[in-house]
């Protein structure tokens, strides 16, 4: 049964990626630096993606600005949002002086081709919005302006309005608990991870006992 609902889970997830790309943060500055983002570090957040050539000081000062804005989001308890700079491979030199002034995580898009621009239909200065299912867009907007608070208050309302709720085995906070948390439960397990709210035994480890818990609440359901 178990083995059914990760095979059946691993399906959905192929499904419903489309969006989710896995490049490696390049902003020393960044708590997730050197390692993979958007996946699997901030698989259950709520993500912002700007896009953005790295070599011009107004987006410099807009990038400053959001990572800001994270910080307010985080102090008042919206801890799982992140905001990543997505620049391109081809101004790549500009990259430590585009991140001076922000602790945001920051990528590289292959130029010429961005695919993750096309994948988002991501238009230069656009910010876009995705909900913790990773698939959901929220919100966007092209920020023609460089002073971001014109936009604060459309951004805030998108997050704030749709921050998931913590419920037991909702493992990828999209407020369901599905064979979706089975299977990034299962990768937490394979790679040695630990996450409090994984660990719904509250024995100190994540392990099968923990899927066993998820199987029961999903068919209890």
């Amino acid at each position: 049964m178990i083995n059914k609902l990760i095979y059946l889970s691993l399906l959905s997830a192929c499904l419903f990626s489309q969006y989710e790309y896995s490049k490696e943060d390049l902003n020393s500055t960044s708590s997730s630096y050197g390692q993979m983002v958007w996946s699997p570090t901030y698989e259950g957040y709520i993500t912002l993606h700007y896009f953005t050539t790295q070599g011009w000081a107004g987006w410099t000062n807009i990038f400053g600005q959001l990572s800001d804005f994270q910080a307010e989001l985080h102090e008042e308890g919206y801890d799982k949002v992140i905001i990543i700079g997505v620049g391109q491979s081809g101004q790549q030199n500009f990259n430590s002086n585009f991140s001076a002034n922000s602790d945001l995580p920051l990528i590289n898009d292959q130029s010429p081709n961005l695919p993750i621009h096309d994948a988002f239909n991501g238009e230069h200065r656009s910010l876009v919005v995705m909900a913790s299912d990773g698939v959901t867009e929220l919100y966007r907007a092209i920020l023609n302006s460089t002073y971001f608070p014109l936009y604060e208050d459309d951004f805030r309302e998108a997050i704030i309005s749709n921050y998931p709720n913590s419920m037991p085995g909702d493992i990828n906070n999209d407020e369901i608990v599905n064979i979706l948390d089975i299977v990034q439960l299962a990768n937490m397990i394979l790679s040695g991870e630990y996450a409090e709210n994984a660990d719904l035994n509250s024995d100190g480890s994540v392990n099968i006992l923990d899927i066993v818990q998820i199987v029961n609440i999903i068919l209890s359901s």
